[in-house]
């Protein structure tokens, strides 16, 4: 139990350090797309992420890296969720986030 717990805060780091495609000074955690990581018993890692909107043309990208930074951190099995509820909201952005976008005039 302990492993896992500490496998899903790793995950959920890594996972946290991806950039939005479209703003790359905040990252999924940031913008609040990141909604969720868990690592299931057989070692699954499950990112869950949320779209600005839907259909938004990003998420095969924000999708994709994720992934990707998971698996080049040993995790074998990833799987990516959308999760459309609720919805996305901008308060979902995180105090960082906000003062990241003031910095660039946002």
């Amino acid at each position: 139990m302990v492993t896992t717990l500490l496998d899903a805060r790793r995950a959920r780091h890594i996972a946290a350090q991806v950039p939005d495609p479209e703003m790359p000074m905040l990252t999924l955690a940031d913008l609040g797309v990141l909604r969720d990581v868990e690592v299931r018993e057989d070692g699954t890692v499950v990112a869950s992420l949320t779209p600005t909107y839907s259909g938004c043309p990003a998420m095969a990208e924000m999708r994709a890296e994720v992934a990707a930074r998971l698996t080049d951190a040993g995790y074998a099995r990833v799987e990516i969720r959308t999760v459309l509820t609720p919805p996305w909201s901008s308060d979902w952005i995180t105090p960082a986030g906000r003062a990241k976008l003031a910095e660039h005039g946002i």
